[in-house]
């Protein structure tokens, strides 16, 4: 990776901890809505980086937040399974021609809907693992599907308004 690219995901990495840290860590509207904007981050890094890179980079993103939000490793988990599954999701869901190529994954490079059905699948995934592991039972399964169907849908909305709005 060269410097530029480097300072640009630096600065990229940054600037989404401050969002997520500073806005959307203190949303929690009624106690149920909780976006999860830094997902973003996670999505948009570029599909030829190095696997063992990406899952440091993710574990580091989700500890980070682990550390601001008092949660033991809730996010850290999260995250890497979102990163880990990342790859073989990515190859599912895109078209075979556009796989050989290193890209950033955006609406740009994917398409809408393909670029919707790789962030909704990683979003809905990653909401379903938080919710999860903070309820820590399977009793109250409801309350993981409620506060999931409100944010992931949330989180999409705010991906795809970063991503329309770099695609203009």
């Amino acid at each position: 990776m060269s410097g530029n690219l480097f300072l640009k995901y630096l600065l990229r990495f940054v600037i989404v901890m401050l969002i997520q840290v500073l806005l959307f860590g203190n949303i929690r509207f009624m106690g149920y809505v909780d976006p999860m904007f830094y997902i973003w981050f996670i999505l948009s890094l570029p599909s030829n980086m190095n696997r063992s890179l990406f899952l440091v980079i993710a574990f580091v993103t989700g500890w980070l937040l682990d550390i601001f939000f008092n949660t033991p490793g809730i996010f850290a988990f999260a995250t890497v399974l979102v990163a880990y599954l990342r790859a073989p999701l990515l190859t599912f869901v895109v078209s075979r021609d556009n796989t050989l190529s290193a890209y950033e994954p955006s609406i740009k490079t994917l398409g809408l809907s393909t670029y919707l059905k790789y962030a909704s699948l990683l979003i809905v995934l990653l909401h379903l693992t938080l919710f999860s592991l903070e309820a820590f039972t399977f009793s109250h399964y409801e309350l993981v599907l409620f506060k999931t169907a409100i944010n992931a849908p949330l989180t999409l909305l705010l991906v795809l308004s970063v991503q329309k709005s770099k695609a203009s």
